[in-house]
């Protein structure tokens, strides 16, 4: 997951393919499972919605090849009935995933605290333009155009693996200005079209306004391509939280970046080349804004470890909401990973 690029997940194996009757948890995951999904489900006023979440998250875990609603079905033990219920409880049900994305932030933030909040973006090459937010845009790192859907993640990151708590996906102006292709996705009212960095910021600030306090002050990393730091220094500080912005390209003298300072991290984890920063942290020494940005890489790490081997990026519905509860369920399922590698067997 790079600022310019898709993911690079493992091979996939054919949809159609046969799995397993029922495959089964380790009895470690399976707990960790439970525990979550009964936290994440808690305000779901049906019992048989609750018992179609944890199916759900189960399903992102143990299914091989595509997450799609009929693979899912099969790994689960179940047939076009099962399938037909996993499609209506992510595309067509009413539940509203701000407040799981919260739960989740504050399982996991008592389990596994954040040292920073990362923001990194997502981009998904897709076929056709009935996605939705699918548009084409210019990859440097490819030299051409993608026709793909672009998201930011936000992920809090410490010393052990990071883990994914909510999801932002953009909006280009030729989905909001059109009132038929908003109403085949359902894209509510209100929204409006944003840039990279604007989709990044906001993706922090919006999980950080509805936790009420309770998502702990943490550095926020923003690091997207071509990022425009004045636009993302100018809202972060308007939050009133410490950060570090990736200036990709110099900021102009008019935007007004005083109090701030610049440093420059030679490489990357990956070998590619240095970047500066700008971050109101004036106290931090050099080894600590190192650090943060080499959450970084961490994150990239992290992403194509788990989360993409748990179905981030295999949604086949088109809707908004669709999408932001499977991207909702899918860091669930990333969660549940986490937690089991280090759960005593």
């Amino acid at each position: 997951m790079s600022d310019v690029a898709s993911p690079r997940g493992l091979p996939r194996c054919e949809e159609n393919r046969p799995g397993p009757a029922a495959a089964a948890l380790p009895p470690a995951a399976d707990a960790v499972l439970t525990d979550l999904c009964e936290r994440l489900f808690d305000r779901l006023p049906r019992s048989d919605q609750r018992a179609r979440g944890l199916k759900y998250v189960k399903g992102l875990l143990i299914t091989q090849g595509r997450r799609s609603f009929r693979n899912m079905a099969a790994h689960l033990g179940g047939g076009p009935t099962l399938e037909q219920r996993l499609h209506h409880f992510v595309s067509c049900s009413t539940w509203d995933w701000m407040p799981m994305r919260r739960t989740l932030a504050a399982y996991m933030a008592e389990l596994a605290p954040p040292r920073a909040w990362v923001l990194r973006p997502l981009l998904v090459p897709k076929e056709g333009d009935n996605t939705v937010g699918v548009h084409k845009r210019y990859v440097p790192a490819l030299g051409q155009m993608l026709n793909a859907q672009y998201s930011v993640g936000l992920w809090a990151a410490s010393s052990g693996l990071p883990y994914p708590v909510s999801w932002r996906l953009l909006l280009p102006r030729e989905w909001l200005d059109d009132a038929g292709r908003r109403a085949q996705v359902a894209i509510p009212d209100g929204h409006t079209a944003e840039t990279p960095v604007e989709c990044a910021v906001e993706a922090y600030l919006d999980l950080a306004a509805h936790q009420d306090g309770a998502l702990p002050v943490r550095p926020v990393v923003v690091a997207v391509g071509d990022a425009d730091a004045a636009t993302a220094v100018r809202r972060l500080r308007a939050g009133d939280v410490p950060f570090v912005v990736a200036a990709d390209r110099r900021p102009a003298a008019r935007d007004g970046l005083d109090g701030l300072s610049l440093f420059h991290t030679e490489t990357t984890l990956d070998g590619g080349r240095g970047r500066a920063w700008l971050t109101n942290m004036r106290d931090a020494g050099p080894a600590e804004l190192t650090a943060l940005t080499g959450l970084v890489g961490a994150v990239d790490e992290s992403f194509g470890r788990i989360t993409d081997r748990v179905g981030m990026t295999d949604f086949t519905g088109r809707t908004f909401n669709g999408w932001n509860r499977h991207a909702t369920l899918a860091s669930a399922a990333h969660c549940v990973t986490l937690l089991s590698a280090r759960a005593p067997s």
